[in-house]
């Protein structure tokens, strides 16, 4: 099947890479942009000193028929602790990385700004190690023109670049709202195992999971993710993450009844983790300027919705 038409899609998360395998699959060329040095967004892992944190996302939820055979065939794997819930295998990294088998991705890539000319949709491009986040600027590197336009990133970001040319949408995108989140990573050299999951009823933590029950997950050194609640989080964004550490730290030691200091212990700063304000449709899509928005925001805020999202999208381009 030869190239049909040509998209450009901005964000390499679950959304993003699923309405690029569409796509794809239907005979499009397909770019996806990212700003990571990884594809999958919140779908991150960290690697240090031989521990292992999913700071991120922590696991996928599968009620639909098709995000669950697309898990399954993407080496995603039942997490025991969880119940019934999914988690990539031995790392949410590496099911972000099995989506992304095969799709033209262009890591480290900040998209600045977005044109629509008589050829199609240009970008203005920078090295996202270099360039300052949110930055709105014409002038970068320009890429080729690409007969549809998706926007998969976190709504306040598709805001400015849509705000930047007066698209409509941005106005549509007011209504979603984006809680933040403080994720804790504490890791114990030769430590006993505590509880492989809690959910603190009270304090500033909501979820704390021990990695090392994951499926394909090796049982040392024992490694913890803990997420701060939404709240919480909102209040303390812009606290230095030192401070962050301990504060959680001790409200870990409370919930777990492990006393012992922590061998590594960092703090990761979502600002954009949950959409506790969703738009309440699967996506946006405006044919005459063939411009579309998906993502988890558009629905549920979870790892299923954002699949929902750039699958409907998907199948609306192609039909």
């Amino acid at each position: 099947m030869g190239i049909t038409k040509t998209a450009a899609i901005v964000g390499a998360g679950m959304a993003g890479l699923t309405v690029a395998a569409h796509l794809a699959k239907m005979g499009w060329g397909v770019t996806l942009f990212d700003k990571g040095r990884k594809p999958g967004g919140r779908m991150a892992t960290r690697l240090q000193d031989g521990f292992i944190f999913n700071h991120g996302c922590q696991f996928a939820s599968a009620h639909d028929a098709g995000f669950r055979a697309a898990l399954i065939a993407n080496q995603a794997k039942i997490w025991p602790a969880t119940g019934n819930k999914f988690s990539g295998t031995p790392s949410m990294a590496s099911l972000a990385a099995s989506f992304a088998s095969g799709l033209n991705v262009q890591l480290n890539t900040h998209v600045s700004f977005m044109a629509k000319q008589d050829a199609g949709w240009r970008l203005s491009l920078h090295d996202a190690s270099t360039t300052p986040p949110g930055l709105v600027d014409p002038q970068g590197e320009l890429s080729a023109a690409f007969d549809a336009l998706i926007l998969a990133i976190p709504a306040p970001q598709a805001t400015a670049l849509l705000a930047a040319i007066n698209h409509p949408f941005a106005g549509e995108l007011a209504k979603v709202h984006l809680a933040p989140c403080w994720a804790l990573m504490l890791g114990f050299a030769g430590a006993t195992p505590g509880p492989d999951i809690v959910k603190p009823p009270t304090g500033p933590l909501s979820w704390i999971a021990r990695e090392n029950t994951r499926p394909g997950a090796g049982p040392q050194p024992v490694s913890y993710t803990a997420h701060a609640s939404a709240a919480w989080s909102a209040a303390h964004l812009e606290r230095p993450a030192d401070d962050i550490i301990a504060t959680l730290s001790t409200a870990f030691a409370q919930a777990t009844g492990i006393s012992a200091p922590a061998t590594l212990a960092r703090a990761h700063r979502w600002r954009y983790a949950l959409a506790d304000a969703p738009l309440s449709q699967d996506h946006l899509w405006d044919p005459h300027q063939q411009l579309g928005l998906c993502g988890d925001w558009c629905l549920a805020g979870k790892l299923e919705a954002a699949y929902l999202s750039g699958r409907s999208l998907g199948i609306r381009l192609t039909t």
